[in-house]
C-alpha cells in the first residue's frame, strides 16, 4: 500500500516490507507502529527496541535511521505539525518527549495503552475508510487501500484532533513513558509549575541574550538553588537546555534552503557561525551543511519506494 491520500499534510502506511532506512530527518512527527515484527531504530544516538504492539513516536527534526531484523508488517504515520507547533503547549509536549517516546506495551498500564492505541485505530479507521485488518494477506493489502483519494470532508480535523489528545495525553503523563532510576524530590515536584513556566519562559526567548542569574531572578529563585532544581526538572543545565532550544530551532530553520547557515545560527540565537557549527556537530553528530543534505523532503530516501517518506 504504496499509494496515499491526497490534498492532506498527513500520511498513513502499511509497510511490509522488509529494508533498512539510512539517517534521515524531516518536520513531521512519525510514529511507528509493528504488527508482525520488530524495530530497530536509533533517534539522535538514543537506541530503541520497538517490539510488537510498541508504539515509537519521533518528534520533528529528530534524525533517525531504522532497522528492520525481521520481515513483517509495520504501521507507519506521518504528520505535519508546523501549522500548530506555534501551541505553547505543543512545543513543551515536543521538548518532553524528545527525541522520540517509546510506549511498550509490555509495561504501559492496559488501560492507558488501550487508550492510546485505540486513537491510533480511530485514525486508521478515518484514513482508509474502514480500518484494514493488520494482518492480511496481500491481495487484502491491495484491495484496502484507494490510491489518491481524499479524506471525506473534515476526515483530516478528525486525524488532527486524535493526534493531539494523543500527544497531549502522552506529555501529562509523561512519567509512565519514561524509565527513571530515580524519583524527583519534593521539593522539585512542589517547584514543577514555577519550573514549567520558566521553560515556557525560554522557549519564547532563547534566542536573546539570556543568563542564568536573569532566569533564576525571574522565577524567583536564588542563582544556586535555580541552578540545581532545574538540572533536577530537565536533566540537564540551564545553558545546555538553552543551547538544545536553540539547536532544536536550527534543525527546523535547516529546512528552508533560502537560508545560509550563517543567517540561521544568528536567527537561533548564536553569537557567531563557528560557535553554532560546532554546538550542532556536537548535538547531533553532523555539522549544519551535512544535516541539512539528510533532509528527506530535499532528498527523498531511495533505498526503498514503498517507505512512508514517498514524495509521489
Amino acid at each position: 500500500s504504496r499509494d496515499h491520500k491526497i490534498n492532506t499534510s498527513f500520511r498513513m502506511f502499511i509497510n511490509r516490507l522488509h529494508a533498512d532506512f539510512p539517517p534521515h530527518w524531516h518536520t513531521d512527527i512519525e510514529m511507528i507502529i509493528p504488527q508482525e515484527a520488530p524495530y530497530k531504530v536509533i533517534c539522535a544516538n538514543q537506541t530503541y527496541h520497538v517490539e510488537i504492539g510498541d508504539i515509537l513516536l519521533i518528534c520533528p527534526a529528530v534524525i533517525h535511521e531504522i532497522f528492520s531484523p525481521y520481515p513483517g508488517t509495520r504501521v507507519y504515520i506521518q504528520a505535519d505539525f508546523s501549522g500548530v507547533i506555534t501551541l505553547k503547549d505543543m512545543d513543551k509536549a515536543f521538548r518532553l518527549m524528545s527525541p522520540a517516546l517509546h510506549i511498550k506495551k509490555s509495561s504501559c498500564p492496559p488501560e492507558i495503552y488501550d487508550y492510546l492505541r485505540g486513537r491510533i485505530d480511530k485514525i486508521m479507521k478515518l484514513y482508509f475508510g474502514s480500518a484494514p485488518a493488520l494482518h492480511m494477506n496481500e491481495k487484502e493489502e491491495d484491495e484496502s487501500v484507494i490510491a489518491f483519494t481524499e479524506l471525506d470532508p473534515f476526515g483530516e480535523l478528525e486525524i488532527y484532533s486524535l493526534l493531539m489528545q494523543f500527544i497531549a495525553f502522552c506529555a501529562k503523563n509523561i512519567s509512565l513513558f519514561r524509565d527513571s532510576d530515580s524519583s524527583g524530590s519534593s521539593t522539585t515536584f512542589k517547584n514543577s509549575t514555577s519550573l514549567s513556566n520558566i521553560c515556557t519562559y525560554i522557549s519564547e526567548h532563547f534566542t536573546e541574550n539570556l543568563s542564568l542569574e536573569c532566569i533564576a531572578s525571574h522565577a524567583g529563585f536564588s542563582k544556586y538553588y535555580f541552578e540545581r532544581i532545574f538540572s533536577d526538572y530537565t536533566g540537564m543545565t540551564f545553558y545546555q537546555y538553552l543551547q538544545q532550544m536553540r539547536i532544536n530551532h536550527a534543525k527546523s530553520l535547516l529546512s528552508n534552503p533560502e537560508l545560509s547557515v550563517t543567517d540561521i545560527s544568528y536567527q537561533a540565537g548564536f553569537t557567531s557561525c563557528t560557535a553554532f557549527t560546532r554546538a550542532f556537530k556536537k548535538s547531533t553528530g553532523y555539522p549544519p551543511s551535512q544535516f541539512r543534505t539528510l533532509n528527506e523532503e530535499q532528498h527523498p530516501l531511495s533505498a526503498n519506494p514503498h517507505f512512508a517518506d514517498i514524495k509521489l
